[in-house]
């Protein structure tokens, strides 16, 4: 390799790097903190309802008990977790 085949490399590997760093430039996910704040937070209040309704059926407990399901225990376990 001569000396402009190495000056043309490096260009073109900066050039990559440049356009590698346009890419990683993204919108951010939420439009503040504040919105940040009240996704999660109604996100966290949502999983705590759904763990505290797992918690206390009956007709879960009495499947996870079960140790041979079938189509219609399956079926139990979906409309429980609704």
């Amino acid at each position: 390799m001569n000396k402009k085949q190495f000056l043309n490399t490096y260009k073109k590997i900066d050039a990559m790097e440049k356009a590698e760093t346009k890419a990683d430039d993204k919108k951010p996910l939420y439009r503040s903190e504040h919105d940040e704040r009240l996704i999660k937070d109604f996100h966290y209040a949502k999983f705590q309802k759904n763990l505290d309704n797992a918690q206390k059926s009956d007709a879960l407990k009495t499947l996870l008990e079960k140790e041979n399901w079938d189509e219609t225990d399956t079926e139990k376990l979906l409309e429980s977790l609704r």
